[in-house]
């Protein structure tokens, strides 16, 4: 077997010096912006590196130069080329396209190589990335491309050119993540099937850095400028001098690209993955679109705001400013008369339209507005009627808060993690969210209202009364024990176990009227106990917390010092 990556032998060839690396990509669908890694190599280089990405669907190492794109490549002057071909060489593409891997497919290769290194530069030979096919049983299939790429580690070796072997890491990682994890690096064709061949956003992301770790490895003079890509979860846990860089700057643009005309913006995406122009088209077709959602849930909205306000805070660039201000907009617009927030705006038919407190998502806009308020750094550029439009949508938040929390035999209690837009009343979400009290919940509400500077009597009484309910309700002398059951989905099974020992935890729902915990599958029938519940939802969903601990043995006692 040849070694996977060569030495690099002419490296020097290209006089970079302080000046920016320049790297020019030659390839098919796999390697260019629509559907390949390019974006994603484009990425995670800095502003030393320029990317010039002249790839283009269908063409193989033949139809490239025959229909005048490699034409392009001297004008660009590039310190780096890198050349990709394959997909569109292998039988049956056509005579304009095809080529014999051992034969016309490597002189083709090689003539590359050799008029790269006379324009100057210096030449990168990559290996197609695979089809992810599997058979029946998971197994991965090689494809047709295998001679391919291994007439290109041939070349590298005999011609002493520098080699990224992407066929065998696409291979390896394609293995690791079987047909399911692999199906998420792709696409969908116009059909609605999966695309084994083309990347998604993900794996236009992951390849990408594949490929851009590699060529740093094998090429000192951008290696320098080589970063990880920041993913979209971590973006907010920078150090505030890395929100001025160009990376930072990237991501942002990203997220005016993926905020709706309306200001807000859909969640559970990874908002700094690379962007190729067919994912930024579609995008562009979304902003107006009626039926593309816009929420509040899983700290969607009010994050991309507060990371945007971080990147102008950074930058000064106006268009940050602007996009945070398009987001503050549409909090105050979705915001109900009565202070509640629903979890999507445009209002959703079904428990999506009911004031949400679930996974702290009231909470987070709150939050965000108060920081607003108190003239955080960050909002600085924010002026005094912006101040008080977020004072006064907070005083109304703070007054829903407290008419929301349920009353159970005269004494205040807690909060439901979501309230009918309309009685306030404890309502509904998905089918095993029932009407309850909430031990998850409830903590960030009560945690925001001890974040109030001059509590009201009424806010205090809110506040002791909540606490007062987690202590009564607290759970002792049991532990969550994944237990080991071979045959099942996951392969475990969580249960319930005694041990006196254990720290205390909380139910995530307590029923109303009993304040006994509840636990409910599917079918929304209540159960009292978790192993009653089908495997599946026993299994996919948080029944037990530990939250309130922080809360009574912490946050509470500092609170009551100053109240």
């Amino acid at each position: 077997m040849i070694p996977r990556f060569c030495v690099l032998f002419a490296l020097l060839a290209a006089p970079c010096g302080a000046q920016t690396v320049k790297i020019v990509l030659v390839g098919d669908s796999t390697v260019n912006d629509e559907g390949g890694w390019g974006p994603g190599l484009r990425a995670s280089f800095g502003p030393g590196v320029q990317v010039v990405n002249l790839a283009q669907n269908g063409r193989s190492s033949k139809s490239f130069r025959d229909e005048g794109w490699w034409a392009k490549v001297a004008p660009a002057k590039p310190n780096f080329v890198l050349i990709q071909f394959g997909h569109n060489d292998v039988a049956g593409k056509g005579p304009e396209r095809e080529t014999d891997p051992a034969t016309t497919y490597r002189a083709n290769m090689e003539r590359y190589v050799e008029e790269v290194r006379a324009m100057g530069a210096t030449p990168v030979l990559v290996t197609s990335i695979v089809r992810r096919n599997f058979d029946s049983q998971g197994k991965f299939q090689p494809d047709t491309l295998v001679p391919y790429a291994e007439a290109v580690r041939r070349l590298a070796v005999e011609r002493e050119v520098a080699l990224i072997d992407l066929y065998t890491l696409t291979r390896e990682q394609a293995e690791r993540l079987g047909p399911a994890g692999s199906e998420q690096l792709g696409r969908k064709d116009p059909e609605g099937r999966p695309d084994h061949t083309h990347l998604g956003p993900k794996g236009q992301t992951e390849i990408g850095i594949m490929a851009a770790r590699e060529l740093a490895r094998v090429a000192p003079q951008v290696g320098a400028s080589f970063h990880e890509l920041v993913i979209w979860r971590n973006a907010m846990r920078q150090p505030a001098a890395w929100y001025g860089s160009a990376e930072a700057v990237r991501i942002a643009d990203n997220l005016l690209a993926y905020q709706r005309d309306i200001g807000g913006w859909d969640k559970n995406i990874d908002m700094a993955m690379p962007l190729g122009t067919l994912e930024r088209a579609q995008l562009e077709k979304e902003k107006s679109d009626p039926e593309a959602h816009s929420t509040i849930d899983n700290d969607a909205t009010y994050t991309q705001m507060r990371y945007l306000a971080k990147v102008y805070t950074a930058t000064k660039d106006a268009r940050f400013a602007a996009g945070f201000r398009r987001g503050f907009e549409y909090l105050l617009k979705a915001q109900y008369p009565n202070g509640g927030w629903p979890q999507f705006y445009p209002l959703r038919d079904g428990y999506w339209s009911h004031i949400t407190y679930n996974d702290d998502a009231m909470v987070g806009v709150l939050e965000t507005l108060r920081d607003i308020v108190t003239r955080r750094p960050d909002y600085a550029f924010l002026g005094d009627a912006e101040r008080a439009r977020a004072k006064l949508a907070i005083d109304k938040g703070v007054e829903c808060i407290l008419k929301t929390q349920v009353v159970q035999h005269g004494k205040l209690t807690v909060w439901c993690a979501q309230h009918d837009e309309h009685s306030l009343a404890p309502a509904k979400a998905r089918a095993y969210e029932l009407p309850s009290l909430s031990g998850a919940e409830s903590v960030g509400i009560v945690q925001f209202l001890m974040g109030i500077d001059k509590p009201s009597p009424e806010v205090v009484k809110a506040v002791e009364a909540a606490v007062a309910w987690f202590r009564a309700s607290k759970i002792t002398g049991i532990r969550i024990e994944h237990r080991p059951a071979p045959g099942t989905p996951k392969g475990y099974d969580d249960t319930v176990v005694e041990d006196p020992s254990a720290p205390p935890l909380w139910a995530r729902f307590y029923e109303l009227g009993t304040n006994r915990p509840i636990f409910s599958g599917r079918d929304s029938v209540v159960k009292y106990t978790v192993a009653e519940i089908e495997y599946e939802r026993r299994n996919g969903y948080r029944w037990y917390v530990d939250r309130p601990a922080r809360l009574l043995d912490i946050d509470y006692p500092e609170w009551r010092k100053k109240h």
